[in-house]
């Protein structure tokens, strides 16, 4: 298996333009963040890890791994209650690697996405605005080098920024910040983020604390430098909905594997594909005229058949040409969520059923 970019759009390892349709699984971007435990998966609802010819079996042909630098580099971190934990690297790349040869094996592309980040040695236990200068790069280098061989991987470089994303509490940088400049090339943030118990169910905390950033830029050149050749995705700011950073402060990448992520949710701020669809045409238009777009998150309402704002979205996926990845295969239950249980992977009412009918009888 092998995936790469080809103008606009994916390929093959033929050359055959592939349009990716799957589904996030959550559960690696916690990795043993709480509480030093070795079951990775044991917030997601899997154990020991999710069945992934289950999802091969609803005719996806590729799986998103959220990741946590934290874990992977194996660092002694504090949470914001004090807390300490020396994490085990090997262990959780262990897993790490061999979750992503199951997803290979069941015949599934893999999307690792660095979910949640931190600086210095606080731990990555949310998430955080965007890539730090003291754990991001070497967190990159190091899955590169772990990956580079595999042709079927591809690196999602952050998830979600919120550089300043509208103006709200969650605004970490200073006033004034060129968030499109920050995403490119780095910057300055402000705000540590963490959970304030520790542990999931804890309020978010804002501790402030001055760190160095670095863009997009800098992690593809590091990328790069290993050798590896798989493709690179790129998201935006205000939660990977603003992809202005991409005409405004471009990056080059020597290899010309660049594709860029988009998420698309009822409330995702600027637009969307039900609230301004000519102005989320416009925004993606120079983008994709030569790079492929692919959602790497889409959610709506659980419950609500025949969910209105999913079923546009893969309408208005399928009329473009662009890739998807829904959020998520996880039996939480609540909106965005695909499946009620891990027994018999009923799709939930609404978003799951839904994506499932779109994805299973799609030619």
């Amino acid at each position: 298996m092998a995936i790469s970019t080809q103008g606009n759009h994916f390929v093959d390892a033929h050359g055959n333009t592939v349009q990716l349709r799957g589904v996030n699984v959550s559960g690696l971007e916690s990795g043993i963040i709480f509480d030093g435990s070795k079951n990775y998966w044991e917030s997601s609802g899997f154990s020991p890890r999710p069945d992934f010819t289950k999802v091969a079996a609803w005719k996806a042909n590729v799986v998103r791994l959220p990741l946590n630098e934290d874990s992977w580099l194996g660092l002694t971190v504090t949470g914001i209650p004090g807390n300490v934990i020396a994490l085990d690297g090997p262990g959780y790349q262990a897993e790490v690697k061999a979750t992503v040869a199951a997803a290979n094996a069941a015949g599934l592309y893999v999307i690792l996405d660095l979910h949640w980040t931190a600086p210095a040695n606080f731990a990555a236990n949310t998430q955080n605005p965007f890539l730090d200068s003291d754990n991001s790069i070497n967190f990159w280098t190091s899955v590169a080098n772990a990956f580079h061989s595999n042709p079927a991987v591809m690196f999602e470089v952050f998830n979600e920024p919120f550089v300043c994303a509208k103006g709200s509490a969650q605004c970490s940088g200073a006033a004034g910040i060129n968030a499109n400049q920050t995403l490119a090339t780095g910057g300055t943030e402000s705000y540590y983020w963490g959970m304030s118990s520790g542990s999931y169910g804890g309020s978010l905390s804002q501790q402030a604390y001055t760190y160095n950033t670095v863009g997009y830029q800098q992690v593809i050149t590091a990328i790069r430098n290993t050798g590896a050749s798989n493709v690179i995705i790129c998201g935006g700011n205000s939660y990977d909905a603003d992809l202005t950073w991409w005409t405004s402060n471009p990056v080059t990448d020597p290899l010309n594997q660049l594709a860029a992520a988009l998420h698309q949710y009822p409330g995702s701020y600027p637009y969307t594909v039900t609230s301004n669809l000519t102005a989320l045409n416009a925004m993606l238009a120079p983008i994709v005229s030569n790079h492929p777009l692919i959602v790497t998150e889409l959610g709506d309402e659980v419950g609500s058949n025949p969910a209105p704002f999913a079923t546009a979205a893969l309408a208005w996926i399928d009329a473009k040409g662009y890739s998807v990845t829904a959020w998520a295969w996880n039996p939480w239950g609540g909106d965005n969520t695909l499946i009620q249980n891990t027994t018999s992977y009923t799709p939930t009412a609404g978003l799951g059923q839904a994506f499932y009918t779109w994805i299973f009888n799609h030619n």
